[in-house]
C-alpha cells in the first residue's frame, strides 16, 4: 500500500488531499490539473510518523535531538539522553529511539 499526498500549491484555504494508490516507486508526478501529487511506501509514511513522535517526545521533555554522526558514531549501540541531549546512532529508526528511551 501507498499513500499519495496532492497539494494545492498554495496555502490558501485549499485542503490537501490524501488517497491511498497502488504501490509505485515514489516518485512525484504533476496531474496536469496544477496539482503535484507525490506517492511513498507505507514503510517511508510509518518513518516518518515515528520521527514526528520522537520530536514531540524531546520537545515536552526540553531535549535536542542529537544524531551520533562522525568517526566514531557506530559505537553507540541505542539511545543515551545525556544532560539536555537525546542522542541517537546514525540509520536508527525513530521508533526504536523511542522504546530506547522510552
Amino acid at each position: 500500500m501507498t499513500i499519495e499526498f496532492g497539494t494545492r500549491g498554495s496555502r490558501g484555504a485549499e485542503e490537501e488531499t490524501v488517497q491511498e494508490a497502488p504501490a509505485s516507486s515514489g516518485a512525484s508526478a504533476d496531474t496536469g490539473d496544477g496539482h503535484d501529487v507525490v506517492t511513498i511506501s507505507s514503510s517511508e509514511y510509518e518513518r516518518i510518523q515515528a520521527a514526528a513522535e520522537l520530536y514531540v517526545f524531546a520537545e515536552k521533555r526540553g531535549l535536542r535531538l542529537v544524531r551520533a554522526d562522525g568517526p566514531n558514531g557506530h559505537l553507540l549501540t541505542h539511545a543515551l539522553v545525556l544532560d539536555n541531549l537525546l542522542v541517537f546512532p546514525p540509520g536508527r529508526h525513530p521508533r526504536d529511539v523511542l522504546r530506547d528511551v522510552g
